[in-house]
């Protein structure tokens, strides 16, 4: 059975199940197309909301109206109707809603089993006949299974037996879809993504997955529980942004992924100036449905939020868009948008973290350092603040004991922020306290477990800490997530070669030099050239690096990386000198660097972890 919606080229298909424009699916969660279906169905009847509630909820249950605003909202989403102009869903002032559309149930010849199907009921069965006594039975049965998988009335959820879901302690927020169909606007649905998840992320009594891991799912039609089951969380928030002029209206929901069994829903409607406080009024609503414990320091900065200026936020996350993509280049973009951020709004916080971040990301660690403590003066609970503070401080001062401090506090503050944990992991490794820079990379692989960098620097300091085994299973993981990942195939043939198996080490460093990175290839590739008694072959890449060093292309430690493969500790230690020299950041992970372990017994080495202020 098809019922055709001829205006606007919308086709519902009940037998596939699926609502399509042109051909193309329009994507429509189960709940708003059982909704739809049912309107349909009712064609020009007034729809009451108790009616609603009863066919999508079943009888006995209370649901708030938000809800069925929701289910509503999306209906309305997927056929492009507009509240104030209608053409397919009329409401009904205090009454409900009526489908109004011109809308052709279109019935093929079928057989009387599917016939019985679409009326709804079993055919009555003629006296002395088997075959239609059958065929009533079959259609009594398909009746039946037609609805427990579509699970109308949610009855599924209290037949006996059926498991009951624990607490919710993990969740995971899904990119926002776009309503408006603009791409411009992806900015914004991403945008409020990313903030959504960061105000969550305050939350410490919550599992929050970052965004890295949920934007893989970006226009996915994967069903929720597997969803769930790759990020490893209890629920699931989901929905949709529509943007009109200065007006934004955000629907959300919180799905209990195991069941896929709708908690709350709600729909809001605000001045995008309002956008801030909004993101803190949707947290604070999920964290209640969820039962989370809020400590009264989280409770006030749910409670807490500023206007913004509409065209200051549209430049904030088109910031953010950039900063996400990961590259050295994207950093660069990202830090033009939050410039102009702080040009027209010098007291936005969160602009003034993100500018450091950017800063961090092209080593400028001077500028991150008085973004960072521009931002943590304009608001101290910001916890991006201090875990850039920290990296651009540990970089740029060589001050290990601040860096600590900070990243501590960026922990307290943002329990859930991956970043804070990985950056803080990383600061741990190069202090060789391996044990606590693995539990610290850990949980953020938990809040970001696909992410292949967090995943492939989980693997380096395995790596750091003579655990082989774990380090190429640690890689290969990350390999799974993104066989092009460059860094994990840099850190896998260093393990490779730490193992003496330096054909697999080449192949790893040749793939590495493939995916974009030829001199600091080339430089690993030297120094396994001179580890193998390649002598002249490992002299001629070196005489190249120095070329790439005097146009500015190589950095002194990877050279001196190559001189310690040959041997020849005066030169490296020379190179090393010039590293610091340079103020290059390779030199604060140099005592957690197993390649350069024939130079520890030197006097010089000491020496060298001095003058990098390093903890004695």
């Amino acid at each position: 059975m098809s019922v055709e919606i001829q205006s606007g080229k919308l086709r519902l298909d009940l037998s596939r199940y699926e609502l399509s424009r042109d051909g193309q699916p329009v994507k429509l969660e189960r709940q708003p197309m059982e909704l739809l279906i049912f309107l349909v169905q009712r064609k020009g009847q007034l729809v009451t909301r108790h009616d609603i509630v009863e066919k999508l909820w079943g009888r006995d249950v209370f649901v708030d109206d938000g809800s069925v605003n929701a289910a509503v909202f999306k209906v309305r989403s997927a056929l492009k109707d507009d509240p104030e102009n209608p053409k397919f869903l009329e409401t009904v002032v205090g009454k409900g809603y009526r489908f109004i559309g011109d809308v052709e149930i279109i019935s093929t010849p079928v057989g009387q089993h599917e016939a019985a199907v679409q009326q709804g009921f079993p055919s009555v069965a003629q006296p002395g006949s088997l075959r239609t006594v059958t065929t009533s039975i079959l259609a009594a049965l398909s009746v039946l299974a037609l609805l427990y998988v579509s699970n109308v009335g949610r009855w599924r959820e209290r037949l006996p037996g059926r498991a009951t879901p624990g607490p919710i302690q993990s969740l995971a927020v899904l990119p926002l879809e776009n309503l408006s169909h603009d791409a411009e606007q992806d900015y914004l649905a991403d945008g409020m993504t990313e903030e959504l998840i960061t105000t969550l992320s305050k939350i410490g009594a919550l599992r929050v997955i970052s965004r890295m891991s949920v934007m893989r799912f970006k226009g996915t039609r994967q069903p929720l529980p597997e969803i769930a089951r790759e990020l490893n969380v209890d629920a699931l928030v989901e929905g949709s942004i529509l943007r009109f002029g200065n007006r934004v209206r955000i629907t959300a929901q919180l799905i209990q992924a195991h069941q896929e069994k709708q908690l709350w829903a709600e729909i809001y409607n605000r001045d995008l100036r309002d956008v801030l406080a909004l993101q803190n009024e949707v947290a604070g609503a999920i964290a209640k449905q969820v039962k989370a414990q809020i400590t009264p320091a989280e409770a006030a900065r749910l409670a807490t939020a500023r206007q913004v200026d509409p065209e200051v936020y549209q430049l904030y996350v088109q910031g953010l868009y950039y900063s996400d993509k990961g590259t050295e280049q994207s950093a660069r973009e990202s830090r033009e948008y939050f410039q102009k951020v702080i040009e027209k709004d010098p007291g936005y916080a969160l602009a003034w973290a993100s500018l450091a971040h950017a800063y961090n990301r092209v080593e400028d660690y001077a500028h991150a350092e008085e973004s960072a403590r521009k931002a943590i003066a304009l608001d101290e609970t910001i916890g991006e603040g201090h875990s850039t503070l920290a990296f651009a401080t540990w970089n740029n001062d060589l001050n290990w004991a601040v860096a600590q401090e900070e990243f501590k506090r960026a922990v307290e503050l943002d329990p859930n922020d991956s970043l804070v944990h990985h950056g803080y992991a990383v600061y741990l490794s190069a202090l060789r306290r391996h044990d606590e820079a693995c539990a610290e990379m850990q949980r953020a692989l938990e809040l970001d477990p696909l992410a292949p960098l967090t995943n492939a620097n989980l693997g380096s300091i395995y790596w750091s800490s003579h655990d082989f085994d774990r380090a190429i299973q640690q890689l290969k993981k990350a390999l799974e997530i993104d066989p092009n990942f460059p860094d994990a195939h840099l850190y896998l043939g260093m393990v490779y070669e730490s193992l003496e198996s330096y054909d697999q080490a080449l192949a790893e460093f040749e793939k590495y030099r493939r995916l974009g990175n030829p001199p600091e290839a080339a430089a690993e590739i030297a120094h396994l050239y001179a580890l193998r008694g390649r002598r002249a072959e490992a002299l001629k890449l070196l005489y190249d690096l120095k070329a790439r060093h005097q146009a500015g292309d190589m950095p002194s430690y990877d050279i001196a990386l190559v001189y310690v493969g040959l041997g020849d500790k005066d030169h490296a230690f020379q190179w090393l000198q010039n590293s610091y020299a340079e103020h290059a950041s390779d030199l604060l992970q140099i005592n957690d660097d197993l390649r350069f372990d024939a130079l520890r017994p030197d006097p010089r080495f000491q020496n060298l972890l001095r003058s990098v202020n390093y903890p004695q």
